[in-house]
């Protein structure tokens, strides 16, 4: 049998009763959906304890459940902050009541000891419970939907004797005998039911928590009746799942807008509610997060726009530069300029990780198509200015509200602070050089170091205990431009002329370990030459036009082709100076260290010091220094290169 053939074999045909449709031939057959009823419901957790803005969480849920749209929604209690007199409890019902009945469907109440305990003078018999049906309903009910039973426990009578509340003492724990008479002639009422589902406040399954709940009695009562499916709780304010007991499942809820002891969702801290999905072949429920669910008629073009606007850097940008010192100090200032272009109210928030940076206040709330400018302190310790740790940047994020009133974040973007190094005085008395421990090296923009086609020298001072392998010196090599390499501790010099490399190597000459040298290449517009402590090594013919790159150059390694350096150097470097003449004919000459800058310089850098993760590359023909980036670990230490003048033949 031929592949085709066999592959064909397994290739169903479409028919006329199958239950999905087409014209395609030889196609598979896609599965009818199972035809089984199916209904949903809520479940709200706990609103107390928390923050007042908890009943914007609420708020948040209630929106969520209505775009779920779900039958009916449930909750597990502690629906207000209580524990107080009843003006305040009023007040506090009234807030609960506004927020829940925004839901589009019915929603059904749980008395927990939040809703219950009174605080203050003259408390009546049993304290609001009377408070609590007037204005929520039922201590204990029950009710029918759609062949299904909803049973609500109170788990805060309290002392049968005293009449105490005080749920975590184990003689206020247990049923009344008038409620668990109630519940046994619910349960036969409902026992030709689908399911039933009871709801508590306290999960007194939770033996360690409830010493005298007797909570195996009313389990008991649950299995007699073989058709209930869950039984639900609150008060932990964390998610717990009690397990599959006789075919009973136990679920503890946290919070909808409730305190939460941590910022742990992975462990059951978490705001959230219940989805609980009810098909004639079982139960399945899920924890929805408060804030997951979006609405899609949301993102509408004009949102879209909106957003896309908010996403431009120009919101947050500094209008001044802030001067480098010469010593540590506090308090640099720097203008900050903020924009709202939207038509939004917009939140801007402002943080600084290391804390060098410090504003007026944390947020800034503008208003629609308005900017406002604030000043920053910038704090310029002996870390920043050595460069031991990365400049000061501002961390910057947005948030707008939706239509819904419901605040929307933006990215957070880190903003640089922007140096003024103009008058930054890089040069030190007694010198300095750059040590590179792997992995590190100077990178400077490529649209700082300009170089014309023709005659240029480039030239510096290493030393280093390591050269095997490849190992560029100065870079900015990616087939094109020009770069010293020492690979082997062989000078090199590289030249990219009309589309090839001309290549010239010392001759004979090598670079010793742990010694410093000096390594310049040049090209006269007819030939290259390499050059190692004042000697020529190396010549060769070499004419043409230099091949342009736009990537930066790089001190200690070579860019790849994103710009990064790579086969970095392990040593120290000195006085890297590009020329745009040639500056060295055939006879030796001594080379010396961070000379003078003269007219011929195109850019020096003499590394005799860091600052805030910056070196200073100077530049000739009267311009103004510009700076390159120190980028991983690397330093400037104080002391200038001492030539050497052993070469190894």
């Amino acid at each position: 049998m031929s592949v085709l053939a066999l592959v064909a074999g397994f290739l169903p045909s479409a028919h006329a009763d199958d239950p999905v449709q087409t014209d395609r031939k030889g196609t598979k057959s896609l599965e009818s959906p199972v035809e089984e009823t199916m209904w949903q419901f809520a479940i709200m957790g706990d609103r107390t304890g928390g923050p007042a803005e908890g009943i914007e969480i609420l708020a948040q849920a209630v929106e969520e459940v209505n775009l779920v749209d779900p039958d009916l929604t449930m909750t597990v209690g502690d629906l207000i902050q209580g524990y107080n007199g009843r003006t305040q409890w009023l007040i506090q019902a009234d807030q609960f009541h506004r927020t829940m009945n925004q839901l589009t469907s019915s929603w059904y109440p749980v008395a927990g000891n939040h809703d219950i305990y009174w605080r203050g003078s003259e408390p009546p018999d049993g304290e609001h419970e009377s408070d609590y049906e007037q204005h929520f309903g039922p201590l204990w009910y029950w009710f029918e939907h759609k062949g299904c039973g909803f049973i609500i426990l109170y788990t805060d009578e309290g002392n049968p004797v005293t009449g105490k509340k005080n749920f975590g003492d184990p003689a206020c724990q247990e049923f009344s005998t008038e409620q668990l008479n109630w519940l046994d002639g619910v349960l036969e009422k409902t026992s030709a039911l689908q399911s039933v589902f009871v709801f508590v406040h306290h999960p007194r399954w939770i033996a360690t928590n409830y010493k005298g709940g007797h909570w195996d009695v009313v389990h008991q009562k649950l299995v007699k009746s073989g058709n209930v499916s869950s039984v639900f709780g609150g008060h932990i304010h964390r998610l717990h799942y009690g397990g599959n007991r006789d075919g009973i499942e136990y679920h503890a809820l946290a919070t909808t807008g409730g305190h939460r002891s941590r910022d742990f969702q992975g462990a059951g801290w978490i705001h959230h509610w219940n989805l609980v999905t009810v098909r004639p072949s079982g139960v399945e429920m899920a924890v929805v997060p408060v804030g997951s669910l979006l609405d899609p008629r949301q993102f509408t073009p004009e949102r879209r726009a909106l957003t896309d606007r908010l996403l431009k850097d120009d919101l947050v940008r500094f209008t001044s530069r802030a001067p480098i010192p010469s010593q540590p100090v506090e308090g640099v200032e720097v203008m900050l300029e903020l924009k709202n272009p939207v038509d939004r109210l917009l939140r801007v928030h402002l943080s600084s990780l290391d804390g060098r940076i410090s504003f007026p206040s944390p947020e800034v709330i503008l208003a629609p198509g308005t900017r406002k400018s604030q000043k920053v302190s910038v704090q310029f310790d002996s870390l920043v200015l050595s460069g031991a740790v990365p400049a000061p940047v501002l961390d910057v994020s947005l948030q707008f509200d939706d239509k819904s009133s419901r605040p929307v974040d933006v990215p957070a973007r880190r903003i640089s602070i922007p140096f003024d190094h103009d008058h930054w005085v890089a040069r030190r008395a007694a010198g300095g050089h750059l040590v590179l421990g792997g992995g590190e090296f100077v990178k400077v923009d490529s649209s700082r170091v300009p170089l014309a086609q023709g005659a240029f020298t480039v030239e510096g001072w290493v030393q280093s205990s390591d050269f095997s392998g490849r190992r560029p010196f100065i870079a900015k090599t990616e087939q094109s431009e020009y770069g010293l390499f020492l690979t082997e501790g062989v000078a090199s010099f590289w030249l990219h002329l009309d589309g090839k490399y001309h290549v010239i190597e010392s001759k004979g000459a090598k670079l010793q370990p742990d010694r410093w040298h000096h390594v310049a290449g040049q090209f006269d517009g007819s030939e290259i030459g390499i050059y190692l402590d004042g000697i020529l090594v190396g010549k060769k013919a070499a004419a043409g036009q230099r091949t342009l790159n736009k990537l930066p150059l790089i001190v200690g390694g070579d860019p790849d082709q994103n710009g990064r350096g790579v086969d970095t150097l392990i040593g120290k470097i000195d006085g890297v100076r590009i020329s745009s003449t040639a500056r060295y004919g055939v006879d030796p000459f001594i080379a010396e260290v961070d000379p003078e800058v003269d007219e011929e310089t195109l850019y020096q850098l003499s590394f005799d010091c860091a600052l805030a993760g910056m070196v200073q590359v100077e530049r000739g023909s009267g311009q103004m220094p510009t700076v390159g980036q120190l980028v991983g670990a690397g330093r400037c230490e104080e002391g200038a290169a001492v030539p050497s003048r052993t070469l190894e033949q």
